[in-house]
């Protein structure tokens, strides 16, 4: 079973999506640096994680070419794992808003890449690197049509770069989950699509510290 251990980053931001959860609920996400991670080895094996996440407070990828050195000391921290007197890699899963080619990272190191998006053309600017396995999400808000959520899916089903659909609640202002379209959503999971119940279903890790909601990242703990 995977068990997710989710680095939260913050590089900033291109601001281009519609709603941000990070700034809505002021969710006071950390600078990133390289020593913040310091205690990533460590964080997973107190935790036993087996497969590490990459998001963010703001986009992981924003002006990804300034962070390169925080990037490859990441991949060289899981794929050097040790563990048991054994070495071997920790899968990496890297969620983003920007499309393939808006992006010099290299996507095929990820086991999975989770592209974020807003509209039915940006399907059309998602395409593999490598191995990965991609996946497009969205968040439905109150503008979504039964329309759209079906074009969306019948595109994804037909696509030879698109392996999964995700949608997922909109989380407004005060931490609240909204409802769009939920009896709809619910109805097709696990058959057009994977829907998301909004909940925090991973460890979290930022800074050298671990949170177990999302909402708390940034304020202090004892980790």
């Amino acid at each position: 079973m995977e068990k997710y251990l989710s680095i939260i980053t913050n590089f900033g931001c291109h601001g281009k999506c519609p709603y941000c959860i990070v700034r809505e609920n002021d969710i006071k996400v950390p600078k990133t640096t390289i020593g913040g991670l310091d205690n990533l080895t460590k964080a997973l094996k107190e935790t036993n994680r087996n497969i590490i996440s990459i998001s963010g407070g703001g986009d992981p990828l924003h002006e990804y070419e300034k962070h390169v050195d925080w990037y490859r000391k990441l991949f060289s921290i899981v794929n050097n794992y040790h563990v048991n007197c054994a070495t071997y890699s920790i899968p990496v899963e890297m969620h983003t808003s920007y499309t393939t080619d808006e992006s010099t990272f290299p996507f095929y190191d990820c086991k999975r890449v989770v592209y974020h998006l807003n509209t039915f053309e940006q399907l059309k600017h998602i395409h593999k690197t490598g191995n990965e396995i991609v996946r497009v999400v969205y968040v439905v808000t109150k503008d979504f049509t039964l329309e759209q959520i079906m074009n969306i899916a019948m595109f994804v089903a037909d696509s030879k770069e698109i392996d999964e659909l995700s949608f997922r609640q909109l989380v407004d202002k005060g931490y609240k989950v909204t409802d769009y379209w939920q009896d709809v959503l619910r109805f097709g999971h696990k058959k057009l699509w994977w829907y998301i119940e909004q909940y925090d279903y991973n460890l979290y890790y930022a800074e050298n510290k671990i949170y177990t909601k999302f909402s708390e990242i940034g304020e202090s703990n004892e980790t």
